[in-house]
């Protein structure tokens, strides 16, 4: 209950920073999170290909 309650706080407080960074504009918001989705799945491809291909090199 209580670490929910924290991820909720903390949750809360980073989409009132983006709010507030974007001046109260959703389309703003929409594209900084859209931005840091293609970013997050980015890194991880990025990590998976790696990865691979250290396992291959070791065959």
């Amino acid at each position: 209950m209580l670490a929910q309650n924290m991820a909720k706080t903390e949750m809360t407080r980073f989409w009132q920073f983006m709010f507030d960074y974007c001046h109260e504009e959703y389309s703003c918001v929409l594209g900084w999170g859209m931005a840091g989705v293609i970013a997050f799945l980015g890194v991880v491809m990025c990590f998976g290909y790696i990865i691979t291909r250290l396992i291959n090199k070791r065959q």
